[in-house]
């Protein structure tokens, strides 16, 4: 079993080469969509987390989340 990796591999490197003649890179930027939310609704987010009890498992959830929307930010500023 083991020799037909051995086998397929070379096969598969030899079958996949780069072609010379055509060796253009193309890298596509793919940034997610943020929600954008109105001012009513951020408000009220801040008032219901404000009221969370210290050590939340929420505060935590809710950090990460406002990071991932910063580097999705990041993100979309540079594909610009």
């Amino acid at each position: 079993m083991q020799w037909k990796l051995f086998l397929v591999l070379p096969t598969t490197l030899l079958l996949t080469a780069c072609d010379p003649g055509n060796s253009d890179v193309v890298v596509k930027i793919v940034c997610p969509t943020i929600m954008q939310y109105d001012r009513q609704t951020q408000d009220r987010a801040l008032v219901e987390y404000q009221a969370l009890p210290p050590g939340s498992a929420l505060r935590q959830f809710i950090g990460d989340y406002k990071r991932l929307r910063d580097q999705v930010s990041v993100c979309r500023a540079r594909k610009a």
